[in-house]
């Protein structure tokens, strides 16, 4: 695999996130500016702490951004292995219910690609977890003639979405939190 291929591949998955974010209604305030962190336990425990069918009520955006980033590690733990986690706990606006001043986080994991077995089992678990949820799922197969990749969707209650890429060239976990209101009215 080239560099050239590599940054192709990087490009096209980062505008993807940025295009859904922004259809999404929420975006980060300070895009790119995500840490390295390793997953949280703490994160992974208060999305426990939620309904079992993930529609629970959701009104801080403390809690918004618990669920979120607590989804992300479960799904993340489904794959083993050396991740990279690229969270914005800062957080951005997103427009709740046409009011414009909700607020807005986003998430990433990324590692090496997986075997076409590992890439395959990994859709499978979180297909069902979308599923067991009460999440739309929607699974798209955007293969070209260097890279399979399927993108694998979970549409949640309140405009939350997770998005799991399967490929050639890697595998990223993503997503954003429902958008709930601000209680400052700031986003």
């Amino acid at each position: 695999m080239t560099t050239t291929h590599r940054r192709r591949y990087w490009h096209v998955l980062s505008t993807s996130v940025v295009l859904l974010l922004f259809v999404s209604g929420c975006s980060p305030s300070s895009p790119g500016q995500g840490t390295d962190t390793a997953s949280s336990g703490s994160q992974t425990a208060a999305s426990k702490m939620l309904p079992d069918d993930g529609k629970g009520v959701i009104t801080t955006p403390e809690a918004a951004s618990s669920e979120l980033f607590g989804l992300l590690d479960e799904i993340q733990a489904m794959a083993p292995g050396d991740w990279t986690d690229k969270d914005v706990p800062a957080g951005g606006y997103c427009n709740f219910q046409g009011t414009g001043s909700g607020k807005g986080f986003g998430g990433s994991r990324t590692r090496g690609p997986l075997s076409v077995t590992d890439r395959e089992v990994l859709r499978e678990k979180v297909e069902e977890f979308y599923k067991s949820r009460g999440y739309d799922v929607k699974v798209f197969d955007q293969s070209t003639a260097t890279n399979k990749l399927i993108i694998t969707n979970g549409f949640g209650p309140d405009g939350l979405v997770l998005q799991v890429y399967t490929g050639d060239l890697g595998t990223v976990v993503d997503g954003n939190n429902r958008c709930v209101a601000d209680p400052q009215g700031k986003g």
